[in-house]
């Protein structure tokens, strides 16, 4: 059957590319399906494994292909070409051959190739995006809709399972508090940085209020930390910019709100805390991160350039480095990986590796608050703050968790980094300084942008 999925979406794709040459109009449709894509590709299994390793243990578990990737193809066909080049490709290149060099360490190469088909697949969103957020303003505000429906799709899981199944600490579809805590925000706060930059409509109220409402749900300590570290931070950038009526608004209401929220976030905390007091076998002085850090310490140490990209589980168990950091036994963690992307980056594909993903992170990041600063007067200026500041708390978030590794997130890191690129071209950010001050000498006071106009 899977086989008939995957010749139906592939025969799909030069119709679909031709309609919407044909219908241009109809093209931020699809991209708000791109947008909520990453949310319910799982939940509705819009994704199917050409080669499939079910069993392995690893993240990445078989040669995949999605719905959202044959959406992206098509948009690639029917956009018009371009000679510019695209931002951040070194950075990108650099750390697909340092995952490609990994599989020279690994005893089974194939495992690291399941993880580079997955990032070549996150590059080409990435890339497709840029180049249509360039060329059209609808895009941006199309793909942050879908975003902030799939979130809201999430909500409406995370409150089922918390009131409907009584579940403390909520998932959504994702499967895990702190899977869900992470993704919200890639969505939350470049909607917050609109609302603040006095964006009309229900969803830049509706993104930041689901971001609190999953936050509190989840019932995760970095969610609820970084949730406000980020707001709080990302207000202060914008009151820096400009001070209004509107900001002074939010921020009553928001300290208004908090006086609400905090008591009920502290006795879901008591109660997580209770709960698992109360489980078997509970060690109050056992520190399971610590435990995987050390375990993944040992393994940078023998091993500078790699164990293979997908292959930590096997290594650490194999290994006897779980075993040699007293990575205590129990359900799942001998399936588990090292909650911190970066140490399993480095684990996984050596300091090369570590390097070039680092390298990888920043560029979008530095570029959005770069360009974003720069554009004071300018509403996507804000949006690109918003954006940046959402990845530097994935980037904080990262260091407490691996799941930035999972197509989810690379999905919707690959979306987030190509609004960057693509709003900072529309800007003129890597145009040269002649070329700045031919545009700065035709437009002497450029007015006010509305985001999508």
């Amino acid at each position: 059957m899977k086989w008939v999925f995957l010749a139906v979406c592939l025969m799909a794709i030069a119709p679909l590319a031709q309609w919407l040459r044909r219908n241009p109009n109809q093209a931020p449709k699809i991209w708000m399906l791109i947008g909520f894509l990453p949310f319910g590709i799982g939940e509705f299994h819009l994704y199917m494994a050409i080669i499939s390793w079910a069993q392995w243990p690893g993240y990445v578990k078989g040669i995949e292909i999605s719905v959202l990737d044959i959406l992206t193809v098509a948009m690639y066909i029917s956009l018009p070409r371009s000679g510019r080049s695209l931002p951040f490709r070194l950075s990108m290149i650099l750390y697909f051959f340092a995952v490609l060099l990994s599989a020279l360490q690994t005893p089974v190469p194939m495992a690291t190739i399941l993880y580079a088909w997955q990032i070549a697949r996150m590059f080409l969103v990435f890339a497709v995006v840029t180049k249509a957020c360039e060329d059209d303003k609808r895009v941006a505000p199309a793909l942050l809709t879908g975003m902030a429906i799939g979130l809201c799709f999430e909500a409406c899981f995370a409150l089922w399972e918390r009131f409907g199944l009584g579940v403390l600490q909520a998932g959504g579809t994702l499967g895990h508090q702190n899977f869900l805590g992470l993704m919200q925000h890639f969505v939350t706060l470049p909607w917050l940085a609109l609302l603040l930059a006095g964006e009309k409509g229900w969803f830049p109220v509706v993104g930041p209020l689901t971001g609190v409402i999953i936050a509190a749900l989840t019932v995760s300590r970095g969610t609820v930390a970084l949730l406000g570290a980020g707001y709080c931070g990302l207000f202060a950038l914008s009151a820096l910019r400009r001070w209004t009526v509107r900001k002074r608004t939010i921020l009553a209401v928001g300290v208004a709100s908090l006086c609400v929220v905090v008591p009920v976030i502290i006795s879901s905390f008591n109660a997580r805390f209770h709960e698992q007091e109360e489980e078997p076998g509970y060690d109050s002085k056992y520190d399971e991160r610590a435990a995987f850090e050390k375990a993944a310490g040992h393994m940078i140490s023998d091993h500078p350039f790699g164990v293979g990209a997908n292959y930590y589980v096997v290594a650490a168990n194999t290994g006897g480095y779980n075993s040699h950091a007293e990575v205590a036994w129990t359900v799942g963690s001998e399936s588990a990986n090292v909650h911190n992307v970066y140490y399993l980056v480095a684990a996984e594909t050596g300091y090369i590796g570590l390097i070039t993903f680092v390298l990888m992170l920043l560029q979008p990041l530095i570029v959005a608050f770069r360009c974003g600063w720069r554009n004071r007067h300018d509403r996507r200026g804000d949006l690109l703050l918003g954006l940046g500041m959402s990845l530097l708390m994935v980037y904080t978030h990262s260091y407490f968790e691996w799941i930035f590794v999972m197509f989810q997130t690379q999905y919707m890191f690959a979306l987030d980094a190509g609004l960057v690129a693509g709003i900072a071209l529309q800007l003129g950010y890597w145009r040269s300084p002649a070329r700045n001050t031919r545009a700065v000498s035709r437009v002497m006071a450029p007015p006010r942008k509305v985001l999508g106009n």
